[in-house]
């Protein structure tokens, strides 16, 4: 078992009763087809049963990366997407405000980038009352060591220690430049690609017109405008 999957189960036992507030309503989820691969689009809040559902779709589809904008949730589901964005060197892009636990699926990944005028909050975790206390404070410390684990710099870590679960602190450029974190949209190519495909596809309609005769084969494609213009 390598380190970080150590990391990850000392971290879990505690996890039970203490961790981020959770939000009621689950993260939205939007698959894009393209033909680099699948790419997820999570928005909203983080909940227990968003990694199972995310974990039945990784099973299914070729997935190559995650575009995430959450306030935060479940601490528990969010290291459990986070270990599942390392080990399948998951690309993430932080489109908007990525707060929290969102933070930390950011920080999994081998390669980060955020939109332009996208903040990244961090800050300590809160038990079930959103309140800090012995318990939250020693998983706080255990989540820090993990982020350092995973190359996270300590003055991103020491921010994340100092805030109080009822505050946040936003990573500033140098905070970032220090991630490795690039402000453009990696996807954007593959996603304009896949809309110029659905658009060819819905404008084009091609038939197979054949001579019974010659048994010739003739194709032919008409848009719907021509088609429109047939029917009148």
């Amino acid at each position: 078992m390598g380190l970080y999957a150590r990391l990850i189960l000392k971290l879990f036992a505690p996890i039970v009763l203490v961790g981020f507030i959770q939000p009621a309503i689950a993260v939205q989820v939007r698959r894009v087809v393209t033909d680099a691969g699948i790419v997820l689009r999570l928005s909203g809040g983080i909940t227990n049963g968003d990694y199972l559902r995310l974990k039945h779709i990784l099973q299914n589809d070729a997935v190559v990366g995650l575009e995430i904008r959450s306030g935060g949730g479940s601490l528990e589901a969010g290291v459990d997407i986070a270990r599942v964005v390392r080990d399948r060197g998951l690309v993430v892009y932080a489109s908007k405000e990525c707060d929290s636990v969102c933070a930390f699926i950011l920080f999994a990944a081998r390669k980060r980038f955020v939109g332009q005028g996208c903040k990244i909050g961090v800050h300590s975790v809160s038990n079930e009352r959103g309140k800090e206390d012995s318990g939250s404070a020693r998983i706080t410390i255990e989540m820090s060591r993990l982020l350092a684990g995973l190359g996270v710099p300590l003055s991103i870590v020491g921010k994340i220690v100092t805030t109080p679960p009822a505050k946040i602190t936003f990573l500033n450029n140098r905070d970032l430049a220090s991630l490795n974190v690039q402000r453009t949209n990696p996807f954007r190519s593959i996603y304009d690609a896949a809309s110029l495909a659905r658009t060819q596809h819905a404008e084009a309609v091609c038939s197979l017109r054949v001579d019974l005769e010659t048994l010739a084969g003739e194709g032919s494609c008409t848009t719907a405008q021509a088609r429109a213009s047939e029917a009148k």
